[in-house]
């Protein structure tokens, strides 16, 4: 008999059905259950149970078979996928840490250039209050020296 793929249960194909499992020698039974083989024994309840039950046991094993087949396909698969993606993940993860690398350098300059602008704007507020300085004193010497032109001391 041969076993279906898993690619056939994932299409929603039938699984192979089983041949017939009553091929066995049985002795006559008690309970008048007609046989399978045809001929003049009967099964009794007991047996056809067990006999049941094996192909029923049987179908179960080949289904989980076909199952787990099925679901070494999907890991195959999927492990492919992840070995394509990883290098991927690497360069993109070599990309980030450029990127982060670069934004520290900037964001250290950038600090930089404030603690420059806070020291530049500190002498400037120097020189403008040496500026401001320098015009009050040019203020009072002119009015000085306007009021020495006018006669006054």
């Amino acid at each position: 008999m041969e076993v279906s793929s898993s690619s056939n249960i994932m299409d929603n194909q039938r699984l192979p059905q089983l041949e017939n499992v009553t091929d066995v020698f049985l002795p006559a039974a008690e309970y008048e259950v007609p046989n399978p083989h045809g001929d003049d024994l009967t099964l009794d309840h007991e047996t056809r149970r067990r006999l049941l039950n094996r192909g029923y046991s049987k179908t179960h094993r080949e289904k989980k078979k076909c199952h787990i087949e099925n679901l070494e396909d999907k890991k195959n698969s999927l492990s492919d996928i992840i070995c394509k993606e990883v290098p991927m993940f690497k360069v993109y993860t070599n990309f980030n840490s450029v990127i982060k690398s670069k934004i520290n350098t900037l964001e250290e300059t950038l600090s930089q250039v404030n603690s420059n602008g806070e020291v530049v704007n500190v002498e400037m507020d120097k020189m403008i209050n040496t500026l401001e300085q320098v015009r009050l004193s040019k203020e009072a010497t002119e009015a000085e020296f306007i009021r020495k032109k006018k006669g006054g001391k």
